[in-house]
């Protein structure tokens, strides 16, 4: 089902994979444009109680669904639906061309600024943001809800693993986000930072829902102060 959180769009990634989103642009004449990144499993539609919000700020709001997920399932020439594998989610070569692609999109735009793009991602999106923003191919500022460090650099590929500008919260009663957080910490560099909510061992889009309206402060404090 098409998101509500703006105008229907489609770019190609490098393997001429046609992926779906929705691009809102701000009435502000310029601004920098967050891309918002879903958990495997769900679609960009998850995001769309807070595109509204992410408006006000001055920001264009880019949300996608990666293959295999939402829209971006049904692609011409192909004659099978796309589908994920459990590989994918551990490939540097399937999903981050999406996100490449999304960036790209985004900066292509007339009413974003040059350098200013900003990733949030939850669960699996967190782990693809982060590993974007070590690699070169994510944002300049970056927002992990829940982490799971080693997915991130497996997705993120061979070479120099350099990430900054990231912020992570997660529940410190999850265990692979808390272990992750001890490499994030020792390898994120400055500036980035990372908050543990007590009590919770919710991850990804759930841990997002259960501490708002925080986590969104929170989110948007971070990329204000980083862009």
């Amino acid at each position: 089902m098409p998101s509500s959180g703006g105008r229907s769009v489609t770019f190609l990634s490098e393997d001429s994979v046609h992926v779906r989103g929705s691009y809102a642009e701000s009435r502000a004449e310029r601004g920098l444009t967050l891309i918002l990144l879903h958990d495997a499993g769900a679609d960009r539609t998850c995001w769309d109680p807070y595109v509204p919000l992410f408006l006000t700020r001055g920001w264009n709001v880019l949300t996608f669904d990666l293959r295999g997920h939402g829209e971006s399932v049904r692609q011409d020439m192909r004659h099978a639906l796309l589908r994920p594998d459990p590989a994918d989610l551990e490939s540097p070569h399937v999903h981050p061309t999406d996100v490449r692609a999304a960036v790209a999109f985004a900066a292509r735009q007339p009413k974003h600024i040059p350098g200013q793009i900003a990733l949030l991602g939850a669960g699996f999106g967190a782990d693809l943001a982060y590993a974007g923003s070590a690699r070169g191919w994510g944002g300049n500022s970056t927002v992990c809800v829940s982490l799971d460090e080693e997915r991130a650099r497996a997705v993120g590929g061979p070479g120099a693993f350099a990430p900054r500008a990231c912020y992570l919260v997660y529940g410190e009663l999850d265990a692979v986000s808390a272990r992750s957080a001890d490499a994030f910490a020792a390898t994120a560099g400055p500036p980035s930072e990372f908050y543990a909510y007590s009590g919770t061992a919710e991850s990804g889009l759930p841990l997002w829902a259960e501490r708002q309206p925080e986590i969104l402060a929170r989110a948007i404090a971070w990329i204000e102060k980083t862009i």
